[in-house]
């Protein structure tokens, strides 16, 4: 399960202390601004940088594959299409029985760039949600005064998936344990019968135990507010330092592609 749900980070440094409401800017701002950048080079300086980054607060390598391997089947399939549809010097000729795919080297060089966007944002949400707990995130989103609403039920939706996710292993066990055998594909009749059952039971099995999940918490004094100790009211100067180098790193790069180098020499 994700980080955030289960509120187990991979490590605990330095970067794990920071004031999630100044990681969240920080981060969102740098991501908005490097998804801008138009220089191939730069925009793989600004995502040699997340990666920097995340190598500091302690991700590793393990784990960040586990989650280039979530994005992988979505974001790279729709980069490989568009070599195929700018035209331009062909590159690659792909024959598919009666259908002859060309790569354009034009098409080539234009994924590149949504290529890198995608992973700046990708690093950069990996970051948040390694270095960031739920309730982390609640809380700085409740002082950054987003409607109570949105927390709420973003704070439902993430624990409610666990609910569902667990109902289901526990539903897949006792099905094993019976004996169970599955359908010989997808489209097999034994198949779509069995998909069909489990759905229909894990949404009834869902909206029970959600009830009772509910009945619970107000019965313990719920009301939908967020009770903080104090202690995330305060922005320590290694919050500042770590926010404006974010940031500044951020500016600097789309600095110079907008043309800042030759600003500069004109100055000269």
């Amino acid at each position: 399960m994700p980080n955030m749900l289960s509120e187990r980070l991979p490590t605990k440094t330095w970067v794990r202390e920071i004031d999630a409401r100044v990681k969240l800017v920080a981060v969102i701002l740098y991501i908005f601004t490097a998804t801008t950048l138009r220089d191939q080079h730069l925009l793989l300086t600004a995502d040699m940088f997340m990666l920097g980054l995340l190598m500091v607060a302690g991700i590793s390598p393990t784990y960040l594959a586990k989650k280039v391997m979530l994005i992988l089947p979505f974001g790279g399939v729709m980069v490989s299409i568009i070599p195929f549809v700018i035209p331009g010097e062909p590159l690659l000729t792909m024959q598919l029985g009666n259908f002859t795919l060309i790569a354009s080297r034009q098409g080539w060089e234009a994924a590149v760039l949504p290529c890198f966007r995608m992973a700046t944002a990708f690093l950069g949400m990996v970051f948040l949600s390694a270095s960031i707990t739920l309730k982390d995130l609640l809380h700085a989103l409740n002082h950054m005064k987003v409607p109570r609403i949105f927390i709420v039920l973003m704070d439902f939706t993430i624990r409610y998936i666990a609910v569902t996710l667990d109902k289901l292993d526990r539903m897949q066990t006792a099905r094993a344990a019976r004996g169970f055998t599955q359908g010989r594909n997808l489209w097999h009749l034994h198949t779509i019968k069995t998909l069909g059952t489990t759905v229909a039971i894990l949404f009834l099995r869902s909206y029970e135990r959600a009830e009772r999940i509910y009945l619970a918490m107000l019965a313990r004094g719920y009301t939908g507010k967020f009770h903080c100790c104090g202690h995330c009211h305060r922005v320590k100067k290694i919050d500042f330092g770590f926010g404006v180098g974010v940031i500044s790193a951020s500016w600097t790069i789309k600095f110079f592609d907008m043309g800042g180098y030759q600003w500069i020499m004109q100055l000269k």
